[in-house]
């Protein structure tokens, strides 16, 4: 089976992206002013809930992760919503995150067709400790993975929240690899 290398395009992490992000389904923001409840009454704190996790994945819990890794082996799903803080060294090397722009049925249905294309992902260069984008919701479902590319120096460390018993399904991506776009 001969291997289809797909050259994406590596995108800056931007409120505008990360907005369009949103927009599709991929992921939940959580930014300054994102969630905002205006109309609360003097006198009173108020609160809403943003999404409650599933029954059945147990408690919630935090995660700190460390990339080591050339690619994307870990590129997946969770049945469950994760929230990532990208709260890290600036000057470690450069993480990636692939997020598909679809669920994991239209996926894996593209991989067997073997109709994937760069349009279909974004891979986006990883900006932390910015309240305007290093803080967001994946959705459950989504395929996504983190990678290097660059080997030495700083590895970059970030955190996760989830389910305590969140799986992680890794996707099978048939005949597929995925490289950086460095034109």
């Amino acid at each position: 089976m001969e291997k289809k290398i797909l050259k994406l395009p590596v995108r800056e992490m931007t409120p505008a992206l990360m907005e369009q992000m949103e927009k599709e389904g991929l992921i939940m923001r959580l930014s300054p002013g994102h969630d905002d409840i205006l109309d609360t009454p003097p006198g009173v704190t108020d609160a809403f809930a943003l999404y409650e996790g599933k029954e059945g994945y147990g408690p919630h819990k935090i995660i700190a992760i460390t990339v080591n890794r050339k690619g994307f082996p870990g590129f997946g799903t969770h049945p469950d919503q994760e929230e990532f803080l990208l709260i890290g060294h600036n000057d470690a090397m450069p993480m990636y995150i692939l997020v598909a722009r679809m669920n994991l049925e239209d996926y894996l249905e593209k991989v067997r067709a073997e109709t994937l294309s760069e349009e279909d992902f974004y891979l986006v260069r990883a900006r932390f400790n910015d309240p305007e984008v290093s803080f967001f919701v994946m959705k459950a479902g989504i395929p996504h993975g983190e990678g290097i590319f660059a080997e030495g120096g700083k590895l970059p460390s970030f955190y996760v929240t989830e389910s305590r018993d969140l799986p992680l399904d890794i996707c099978d991506n048939g005949v597929y690899e995925f490289e950086p776009d460095v034109r």
